[in-house]
């Protein structure tokens, strides 16, 4: 396997590897969802990571094993798979930015409580502040804003994540993808 292959497949790995980390925190939030329907947030999330997921293993193993693929399919194909997986990847972060806006900083507690995307939804209980999901009847309030803080962080990361995994893993495959191509890295014979 000659550098710029093994590049890519170490590249495709660290892409498949980190959009299932993206996924299982994604999942963890949508676990997390008590009262109400799940933020169109998470589940775009979950569908954005599985996208990617299935982007980055078909890559690896035309990478590794079915070298057909890449002279079955056109070089403009994988990279509009690629750049379509970075957009998704990149408007998943920027709705996860937009969603967590109040909570950015983790460190209050009105707001993370009242952020739909870490709360677990929420409910009227007949008082000026709704009950949410991620809230036991019997929490003090120091445990249930060390609860919301680990959620908080854990969608900071996830949306961190996602800004690396969208810009810099894909935007590096289209760019290698691109120099293969330009070097003849990719046969293309039609019939």
């Amino acid at each position: 396997m000659d550098l710029p292959k093994a590049l890519t497949a170490v590249l495709r790995f660290l892409q498949l590897l980190l959009s299932i980390t993206i996924l299982a925190l994604t999942l963890t939030f949508l676990k997390a969802q008590v009262y109400g329907d799940v933020p169109v947030t998470t589940k775009f999330t979950v569908f954005v990571a599985a996208f990617t997921i299935v982007i980055a293993v078909l890559n690896l193993a035309g990478t590794i094993w079915w070298t057909w693929l890449e002279d079955l399919l056109p070089t403009i194909v994988l990279l509009g798979l690629d750049g379509v997986a970075a957009l998704l990847l990149i408007a998943a972060g920027i709705a996860w930015t937009v969603g967590l806006k109040d909570a950015q900083s983790c460190s209050n507690y009105e707001k993370m409580y009242l952020t739909a995307l870490i709360n677990g939804g929420t409910v009227d209980v007949g008082g000026e502040i709704p009950f949410i999901g991620v809230a036991n009847e019997d929490d003090t309030h120091e445990a249930l804003f060390n609860r919301l803080q680990g959620l908080c962080k854990k969608a900071t990361a996830n949306q961190s994540l996602m800004f690396v995994v969208g810009a810099a893993f894909c935007g590096g495959l289209i760019a290698l993808r691109l120099w293969r191509h330009k070097r003849g890295g990719q046969k293309v014979t039609y019939v």
